[in-house]
């Protein structure tokens, strides 16, 4: 079994080269800053989509309650062309789906990460801080004890 300075040596190295650096958390932190704005783009480009989906539909009705009134090649045109901007659209936004779900879960991996890293280095910080209270309270106790044993030695020295 190793001494108490051995192992206070270990946690010590350990410590200090398995830290998280700031710049890692810099660069965790672009990262995350970068996938949520990529995330927030696709939000937006989702909802355009479903506004534009929204006013095709409306404007399909109308197309098909003009179509039952005058039944003419432009109202089935218009119906034909209408109906197909739908379907493209309505792929559209199906093929956005997928994506946005995996880019929602990197976002959310990616916070869980930066958080763990931040806990991290807030657990190491407070590590470091109840190591160095308690080694000086043990090197402070020794030298009162030295000093103690010191006057004593003075003492005996006087008589």
């Amino acid at each position: 079994m190793s001494t108490d300075r051995t192992l206070m040596r270990n946690n010590l190295e350990r410590i200090s080269t398995r830290s998280v650096t700031p710049s890692e958390l810099d660069e965790q932190r672009a990262v995350l800053e970068s996938v949520e704005r990529k995330l927030a783009r696709m939000e937006q480009g989702r909802l355009k989509v479903r506004e534009k989906i929204a006013g095709l539909r409306q404007q399909l009705a109308e197309a098909r309650s003009l179509h039952r009134e005058r039944d003419t090649p432009q109202t089935k045109r218009a119906l034909a062309s209408l109906t197909k901007k739908l379907d493209s659209a309505l792929q559209l936004r199906d093929s956005m789906s997928p994506d946005y779900r995996e880019l929602k879960m990197l976002v959310r991996d990616q916070r869980a990460l930066y958080r763990g890293l931040v806990k991290k280095e807030e657990a190491r910080q407070k590590a470091v801080a109840r190591f160095l209270k308690e080694w000086e309270r043990r090197y402070d106790r020794e030298i009162r004890m030295k000093e103690k044993t010191v006057r004593k030695r003075e003492r005996l020295g006087r008589t």
